[in-house]
């Protein structure tokens, strides 16, 4: 595991228990409905229970650990371009693993930032959120995997 890696993963780990840490005390704070679903311009337009916030807490952590385990694929079973050299695995390997620890910290941080967002417009009595950093989350995902596309490109080019 590279550097890059471990870093990423003790950051996603932070991320994880802030984010269950905020969805627990959200339930403890908050009473009757609250916001939990919000339009394109980030107005609230469907409510529900406190506890949806540990539903959400719950998502994020099903979907870090996917990422996991799609990280637990033998190298055999991938698919990436070039030729299977065992230097070109190497690097195609490398260049997965540091794609799917980025996206881990990303999807933790986007979870956190929508539960984040809920317990302040519940608290503060808001009619909507910023959508912004929702779609900012989405596009570095989108970036990301871009970025690790073109270098899985590159290394196949580069012998």
């Amino acid at each position: 595991m590279s550097t890059y890696e471990r870093n990423a993963n003790w950051i996603t780990g932070f991320l994880l228990l802030l984010e269950v840490g905020l969805a627990i005390m959200g339930v403890m704070r908050l009473s009757g409905p609250i916001p939990i679903h919000f339009n394109g311009s980030g107005e609230a337009n469907r409510w529900g229970s406190p506890s949806t916030l540990l539903v959400l807490a719950f998502v994020d952590l099903t979907l870090v650990g996917l990422l996991w385990l799609v990280r637990q694929t033998p190298t055999e079973l991938m698919n990436f371009p070039g030729p299977r050299t065992p230097d070109n695995v190497a690097k195609q390997r490398r260049n997965i693993d540091q794609l799917l620890a980025t996206i881990r910290v990303i999807v933790a941080a986007l979870f956190l930032c929508i539960i984040g967002q809920i317990i302040w417009i519940s608290l503060y009595h808001k009619q909507q959120i910023f959508p912004w950093p929702s779609f900012l989350f989405i596009a570095l995902i989108f970036i990301s995997t871009f970025i690790g596309l073109v270098r899985a490109y590159r290394l196949s080019a580069s012998r």
